[in-house]
């Protein structure tokens, strides 16, 4: 239990940076490619910004609730899930928003919709979890 209880805590940093990177990535969307007149891109930053935010916060709460032992039994894999697509898919998109011609964004561009598959089973995952503890387990005692 150790060990998941310290990467929880890793969880929790690699959220709330997540939601800082996201307000400064609607910042830039907002006031640096609006202004530019790209449009497009600055819907897909905003949309790299909206998610960065949900899933960073679902990040610490997931965290939050596996102190509480919540999920005891269960290793981190939901947050692992999350973590994982969220860096593909907000990090995708934020690199083909703000570097349309680099390598980086070359590289990330065909990972945002594998990010998007990851975020829906980290929470599909959650789900599974909550059920198992909720009703299987209550069901034994």
């Amino acid at each position: 239990m150790k060990k998941s209880k310290n990467e929880s805590n890793y969880w929790v940093i690699y959220g709330a940076l997540w939601v800082a990177f996201s307000i400064l990535l609607g910042a830039a969307g907002k006031h640096i490619l609006m202004a530019d007149g790209a449009v497009i891109r600055a819907e897909n930053l905003n949309t790299a910004s909206q998610f960065g935010m949900i899933m960073g916060l679902s990040l610490m709460v997931l965290s939050a609730l596996r102190w509480m032992r919540f999920w005891s039994v269960y290793a981190p894999w939901p947050e692992r899930l999350l973590g994982t697509g969220l860096l593909l898919f907000s990090g995708g998109l934020a690199a083909r928003s703000l570097a349309p011609e680099s390598m980086v964004s070359d590289l990330m561009s065909p990972c945002i919709p594998c990010g998007g598959v990851l975020l829906s089973a980290g929470f599909f995952l959650v789900a599974i979890q909550t059920i198992a503890v909720l009703y299987v387990k209550n069901d034994r005692e």
